[in-house]
């Protein structure tokens, strides 16, 4: 009981954090938009590939004079992509790390960004793995799914069937890789900072021998970034309608559409930084629960040499 109390007790205390700390929006926004802030602006102003779109777009890698070179260079293009991220994910948990006052005495921010980037790819990288056999998995029962009668399931929805599997091991991987990214982060990133390889090792320590209040913390993270997506997309779609009958008018360049672009423009940003402030909470949060455990610790062993 004692132990979910000080759960929400820290969730509490990091709430109070995000909400005071402002100043650590604009980093914590940054890691977001590496993560899941980019998705609602994405949804709202990107219209959905159509069956036929997605028949051409695989007809076209797999027919082209360049297979498999182009697919190659569309894996590494990814490849490119998921390290940019992981980089800009590491520069933003380092910054708001230093600038809580729980960086690295007497390290560069170089050596700092290099760590948590380094915990980050190893954390990433099984869930990358995964994400790479689904998508092998979709282009080989994609064929088959085109082709089949239309029993009034969407395609997306068929493949999907097909993969349930995968999806899991994906879903997994994301959660698990979460809990122990943001724990190896913090062993490798602080007063008390460890080699990356130590910390790694104590990250997967710490994870088996805490599994529910970690996993429970990483959890509680990912609905509350689901939640926030889906608010944020439904605001953002209300604010966008009117645009897009604009655009499809041909009225872009009308003195009430523009006003319209510019308010849904100023909008979204606000959005990003509350997700800035999301990803500060957690950030936090997970801070503060280490920090709980480590001095529940020490406080364990000073009574056994008592």
């Amino acid at each position: 009981m004692s132990g979910s109390s000080g759960w929400l007790r820290n969730a509490g205390t990091a709430a109070r954090v995000a909400a005071d700390r402002g100043d650590l929006w604009l980093p914590g926004a940054l890691g977001a938009l590496s993560y899941v802030a980019w998705l609602p602006l994405v949804l709202t102003v990107a219209a959905a590939p159509r069956t036929s779109d997605l028949a051409f777009l695989g007809a076209s890698v797999f027919t082209s004079a360049l297979f498999p070179l182009n697919l190659l260079l569309i894996a590494t293009l990814a490849a490119l992509g998921i390290l940019v991220a992981c980089l800009l994910a590491a520069f933003a948990e380092a910054s708001l790390l230093r600038a809580a006052g729980l960086g690295t005495p007497g390290r560069p921010m170089a050596r700092e960004l290099e760590a948590t980037f380094s915990v980050m790819l190893v954390a990433v990288l099984p869930a990358v793995a995964v994400a790479a056999a689904l998508i092998s998995g979709a282009a080989a029962v994609a064929p088959a799914e085109f082709g089949a009668p239309d029993l009034g399931v969407p395609l997306a929805l068929r493949i999907a069937l097909r993969l349930v599997p995968l999806l899991a091991g994906l879903a997994l991987l994301v959660w698990i890789g979460q809990a122990f990214g943001a724990v190896a982060i913090r062993k490798a990133v602080g007063p008390a900072a460890l080699p990356v390889g130590d910390a790694l090792k104590a990250a997967l320590r710490d994870l088996i021998r805490h599994p529910v209040r970690r996993l429970g913390l990483a959890l509680t993270a990912l609905i509350a970034d689901l939640l926030a997506v889906a608010l944020a997309v439904a605001l953002l779609r209300v604010l966008w309608a009117p645009i897009a009958a604009d655009l499809a008018g041909g009225r872009l360049i009308s003195p009430s559409a523009l006003l319209l672009l510019v308010g849904f423009v100023a909008v979204w940003l606000t959005v990003t930084l509350a997700f800035g402030a999301l990803h500060l909470w957690v950030s936090a949060w997970w801070s503060l629960e280490l920090g709980a455990n480590r001095e529940a610790t020490s406080t364990r062993a000073q009574e056994a040499r008592v």
